[in-house]
């Protein structure tokens, strides 16, 4: 039998994770099984631990990929100069459109917002890789845009970065649940552009 190679261990890690990720978002996180991602892809369990030795790893893994994703797009944008509000906020609205594309985008999406008990003991390890790589998420990327904003001038220091971040990530995590539930007639980038365009509009009259 041949020696298995790194391109042959790195590519079966890849199917495993992407296994786990469309169970955990069809079945839910918690009534998914390392025998039920192994069956999906004709392995045994033991190959699948030999790869991560339990569930909380495979789903900080899936978070760490998603959250290295968000990176790049966001390092797409310095090139151009610092990070302002209307910046991040159109990189989210392509952001947005990427989701509803994407079947591997729309599955974490569902996965996060409907499919862990987020509550739970067993997700004190998942929570507290989310703390520690926060840097790189949207809500902190809005908050040194709106950050970056006060500081050159283009809104009055008495904005609130949290609560502008809280808000423009609520709008968009609500118009992206709305359109994969489909429930949103309008165009979503559209609807998203003019919210996040009034948001902006507020923030220049504060």
């Amino acid at each position: 039998m041949p020696r298995r190679t790194k391109e042959d261990a790195q590519r079966t890690r890849e199917r495993i994770l992407a296994s786990a990720l469309a169970l955990f978002s069809k079945k839910g996180y918690e009534h998914t099984t390392f025998t039920d991602i192994a069956a999906r892809l004709k392995l045994t369990k033991g190959a699948v631990y030999w790869h991560f030795d339990s569930k909380e790893k495979l789903l900080i893994e899936l978070v760490r990929l998603a959250l290295e994703k968000f990176r790049r797009q966001i390092e797409a944008l310095t090139p151009a100069g610092e990070l302002t509000f209307p910046a991040v906020a159109e990189m989210m609205v392509q952001n947005a459109e990427q989701v509803i594309a994407d079947p591997k985008d729309t599955a974490f999406f569902r996965l996060m917002k409907c499919q862990i008990r987020w509550g739970d003991d067993s997700m004190t390890a998942v929570r507290q890789n989310l703390l520690t790589n926060i840097q790189f998420g949207p809500k902190e990327v809005f908050k040194k845009a709106v950050a970056n904003d006060i500081a050159a001038g283009r809104i009055p220091p008495t904005a609130d970065a949290e609560q502008v971040a809280t808000v423009a990530l609520a709008l968009w995590d609500g118009l992206v649940q709305a359109r994969i539930d489909r429930f949103l007639a309008c165009d979503m980038a559209e609807t998203l552009r003019h919210a996040y365009g009034a948001v902006w509009e507020g923030l220049r009259r504060k």
